[in-house]
């Protein structure tokens, strides 16, 4: 479609001369200004919708509860984990059935890579407000930071939870750990979790609640 058109400051219409495809001789007609504005805005729209870009709409895992271009905040429930444990005494290979805690990451990544995790633990899950307690098992370093080692860190297909929990699936290499009361070895703590409910009373507090570690 083609359309010319003639607009005057002394009358409210306008004179057009519209050619469609199929007819030899334009057709001359007036038509009221707001008329002519709607004609023109739905010219714009089709050309805007023609030349959209394709989507790539990414559904999030429900266990991702904040995201932005490099951070992903992914909060998992306590559960029975599968985890295995590489004792560096015997050489072993050794694989428990354990009760983990309530856990809270924030996950940093770049180029579909993960870079570093930071691991928290909660008893109760109240948003910004939620009281963060240390991440009591053997594999945090300091700075609430996630020991990867040689962990995979690919991020396939943008499922950072996926990552996350290839990750955490990583046989687990430290002997002992600081962060739960009572608990000092790694053999002892993953015997007792195998058969006892997750201890969240001996977990130590961090005196942080979600919003604080969110910020900046």
């Amino acid at each position: 479609m083609e359309l010319i058109a003639r607009i005057s400051s002394e009358s409210n219409a306008v004179e057009i001369a519209l050619k469609e495809n199929g007819r030899n001789e334009p057709l001359f007609k007036k038509i009221d200004i707001q008329e002519f504005c709607k004609i023109i805005r739905k010219s714009f729209e089709r050309k805007a919708e023609d030349n959209a870009p394709t989507k790539n709409i990414v559904l999030l895992n429900q266990q991702i509860i904040a995201i932005d271009e490099h951070y992903a905040v992914i909060k998992q429930e306590g559960k029975k984990r599968i985890v295995n444990y590489a004792e560096n005494s015997s050489g072993k290979m050794l694989v428990y059935n354990i009760n983990f805690p309530n856990a809270i990451y924030i996950v940093y990544f770049i180029h579909e890579r993960v870079g570093s995790i930071e691991c928290y633990a909660y008893k109760e899950y109240k948003a910004e407000e939620t009281e963060l307690y240390e991440y009591p098992m053997p594999n945090e370093l300091s700075g609430n930071k996630m020991c990867i080692g040689n962990a995979e860190r690919k991020i396939i297909d943008k499922d950072i939870v996926g990552a996350l929990e290839r990750i955490i699936f990583t046989p687990y290499s430290h002997s002992s750990f600081s962060g739960m009361n009572g608990f000092s070895q790694t053999k002892a703590y993953f015997e007792y979790l195998e058969s006892n409910d997750f201890p969240y009373k001996l977990m130590k507090s961090l005196n942080k609640k979600l919003k604080d570690v969110l910020k900046g």
